[in-house]
């Protein structure tokens, strides 16, 4: 069996697909659905605590994060010596978000590729055109700098359980690929 990590973003660890993701990957990947404080007023400093709490720097690590959390886990691979690092970003961005002002400090810093690629062996990014949240091409440009496979679905907003996402066999399907 092997371990993976979900980092969400603002809301909660109990919201979206973080649950069935959970249940659908067992037993091959015992998915643990990590504990952020304050997950509608999130502070990085709290949130990078958090994760070094919870998720070991481990050697083939494998992290699934959404919105925010993708920064967070980012960070993370960057904070951290490790190696094998694989990652499933969904709806990422690493920059401010033009409707949401109030995220832009824990925007800052940008993360620092150059600590992160060479620890990734796998990553794999999903976005939407029509993301209201993020947009796109955001998740374009992470995608680009980690050199991770790239899926861009026409629809799916911000893969939220508003958009209808209770269930995502994509990201199952990606993250069993990750997984291998």
């Amino acid at each position: 069996m092997q371990n993976a990590y979900l980092i969400h973003g603002t809301s909660t660890r109990d919201d979206d697909w973080f649950p069935w993701l959970e249940s659908a990957c067992a037993p091959q990947i015992k998915l643990d659905r990590i504990y952020l404080p304050h997950p509608f007023a999130p502070q990085a400093d709290e949130w990078n605590d958090a994760v070094d709490q919870q998720i070991p720097a481990a050697d083939g690590l494998i992290l699934v994060a959404h919105s925010l959390g993708c920064i967070t886990a980012l960070r993370f691979v960057a904070r951290h010596q490790i190696h094998d690092a694989r990652l499933l970003l969904v709806g990422a961005f690493d920059q401010g978000l033009p409707a949401y002002p109030e995220l832009d400090s824990f925007m800052m810093p940008a993360p620092d590729y150059r600590q992160i690629t060479p620890k990734v062996s796998a990553a794999t990014v999903i976005t939407a055109k029509d993301d209201p949240i993020a947009p796109y091409r955001n998740s374009i440009d992470v995608a680009h700098q980690l050199g991770a496979k790239l899926i861009v679905q026409p629809t799916g907003g911000h893969f939220l359980i508003s958009d209808g996402f209770r269930e995502f066999p994509l990201a199952l399907k990606e993250l069993q690929r990750l997984a291998k």
